[in-house]
């Protein structure tokens, strides 16, 4: 198994797969107080450490642990709009060509995600509604 060596050996942190996304344009927003420091402190974990490692998954994540919208370990977003965020995730996934459950670096997660084309990232996040406060689709696709 591959550990993270700053948090004494734990295992990798669970990411969803569009969230890796969501972390490359984060400037501080969210659906709470909660939520925006815990995702402040995942995403500057991740961006400090290049040997940090993540499991990408498909399924409430280490982000969604403070988000006012998980009830009972499900998103409730997701309920209402299940085809959406479940199509982010399966965008992500393809077009980034990794499996959900694949475990990957910090570096790595970087890399690839900057690898997107603006095609590609308008396809998975057009309807995203962050993607005006999102510096990474901004970057990608408001050149």
């Amino acid at each position: 198994m591959v550990t993270n060596q700053d948090d004494d050996g734990s295992e990798p942190l669970r990411i969803r797969a569009h969230h890796i996304l969501c972390m490359q344009g984060f400037q501080g927003l969210g659906y709470s107080k909660e939520f925006t420091r815990n995702m402040t402190m995942i995403t500057e974990k991740i961006q400090r450490n290049p040997s940090f490692f993540i499991k990408i998954i498909i399924e409430a994540d280490s982000i969604c642990e403070h988000c006012p919208n998980l009830s009972d370990g499900v998103c409730n977003l997701e309920m209402d709009s299940l085809r959406h965020i479940s199509s982010m995730d399966s965008l992500v996934l393809k077009n980034l060509n990794v499996e959900s459950g694949s475990v990957i670096s910090s570096a790595q997660l970087k890399t690839l995600a900057g690898s997107l084309t603006p095609k590609k990232v308008e396809k998975i996040c057009g309807d995203c509604s962050w993607r005006e406060d999102c510096l990474y689709f901004q970057e990608k696709c408001l050149i």
